[in-house]
């Protein structure tokens, strides 16, 4: 008897019909469910993790349906192409321990644009322990000399400060100028781009790789004030003086009416910077001065001049 027993014991775990057809059955069936397992996997990826940051993974044309699911390489895989484009994948970076791919969806070679057109949408779903650390070390690969990648905005316009990443939640949009591809016109302007979002909740990282018009631009840095600007003519400084009241200039009255203003020829130096000199009379007393004023060439600086000691005090 326990013969016997020992035999079937052993034909069930060899999947052999020994009667109870159960036990083979129930592993035949573990293959498909792990597959259904996958792929609902990466459709959360797909059609949650990105969306929940504004970011459609499949073109408006695109059904679910016309998605196909990829055969994943057993040692992932090493390089992401659409055309005449392609970079290093996130796969060349994972270390022992990090993740793994879990799933690969492709546009079709119905849908797909041979020249690299926007329909060349490829999507890499990734299981992964951790995130930040991950994509500043993809990052590091990607905005290196070799692969010239840039994080930009959804207009492509570059990203002057690199993020601080984190491992919760985060989406970035890595793009280069695309290669021109053979057949295409040289002035033809594209991109190629990576859109890459994650959720810690999922632990899942979707890679959407595709070109897509556009092109690469930098920032308008702010124009710096022109230096060699020409200097305020005497009438636009002595209109200067005439607007400020009396008061502000030490003298007295209410209006600047009262005074006649001469423009001194010649330059003096205050502080370094040139100045116009001008001599103020009261109209009811033209022979005496009642204040000297030095405008400095660029208007901004207005000193009041003490003829007896030849000093200058800042009034603005």
């Amino acid at each position: 008897m326990k013969k016997a027993k020992k035999v079937k014991a052993a034909n069930v775990e060899n999947g052999e019909n020994t009667g109870k057809k159960k036990g083979g059955k129930k592993k035949l069936l573990l293959i498909p469910v792990a597959l259904v397992l996958v792929a609902a996997i990466a459709a959360a990826a797909v059609f949650f993790v990105l969306p929940h940051f504004g970011i459609d993974l499949l073109h408006k044309e695109l059904t679910p349906e016309e998605q196909i699911e990829e055969p994943i390489p057993k040692k992932g895989v090493e390089t992401y192409v659409v055309g005449a484009d392609s970079v290093p994948s996130l796969d060349t970076i994972l270390e022992e321990g990090d993740g793994a791919l879990i799933a690969l969806r492709s546009p079709g070679k119905s849908k797909g644009d041979s020249s690299g057109g926007v329909d060349d949408r490829f999507t890499y779903i990734y299981e992964l322990n951790s995130f930040a650390d991950i994509m500043n070390r993809y990052l590091d690969v990607m905005m290196g000399s070799e692969q010239g990648f840039y994080i930009t905005d959804e207009s492509y316009v570059v990203q002057e400060e690199r993020p601080e990443l984190q491992d919760a939640e985060g989406v970035l949009i890595l793009a280069r100028n695309a290669a021109v591809a053979e057949g295409e016109e040289a002035e033809t302007s594209r991109v190629f781009q990576l859109v890459i979002g994650w959720s810690q909740s999922s632990a899942n990282l979707a890679v959407r790789v595709s070109t897509a018009e556009g092109k690469i631009s930098f920032p308008k840095k702010e124009t710096e004030p022109d230096k060699t600007q020409e200097p305020s003519s005497v009438s636009m400084q002595m209109e200067q003086l005439r607007g400020m009241s009396p008061a502000h200039l030490g003298l007295s009255g209410d209006s600047m009416d009262q005074y006649t203003i001469f423009p001194v020829d010649g330059f003096v130096k205050v502080d370094g910077m040139d100045c116009r000199r001008f001599n103020v009379y009261e109209s009811s007393n033209p022979g005496s001065i009642a204040g000297v004023y030095l405008f400095s060439v660029e208007g901004d600086h207005v000193y009041v001049l003490d003829p007896n000691t030849n000093s200058v005090s800042t009034i603005r």
